[in-house]
């Protein structure tokens, strides 16, 4: 049996996505903001999709994601080469949910 109401756990969900407020990439020596396009919760799943917004060549080496204080909230090592015409979408998916024991 679960600890955590279903209630409680939908609100820790919407306040976890709410929190998020930039997702950054690492290219080159510099951290460049990307777009956040879309914040859902779906089941227990917080999704955020986002895209790069530069119109440079470069390989991404690192991706961040920054929280409503400006603190790195989450961070991942990454190696996404792209061309100038190019651009990258994301999609980050965080399960949020209570394992019983």
């Amino acid at each position: 049996m679960a600890f955590w109401t279903e209630t409680f756990l939908n609100k820790m969900r919407e306040d976890w996505l709410r929190r998020i407020v930039k997702i950054q990439y690492y290219a080159g020596g510099t951290w460049y903001d990307a777009q956040i396009t879309s914040k859902t919760i779906e089941g227990d799943t917080l999704k955020i999709l986002s895209q790069t917004t530069d119109s440079r060549a470069l390989t991404v080496t690192s991706v961040r994601l920054i929280d409503m204080g400006g603190d790195v909230a989450g961070q991942i090592s990454e190696n996404i080469t792209k061309l100038a015409t190019q651009g990258v979408i994301t999609l980050w998916e965080f399960p949020l949910y209570e394992i019983a024991t």
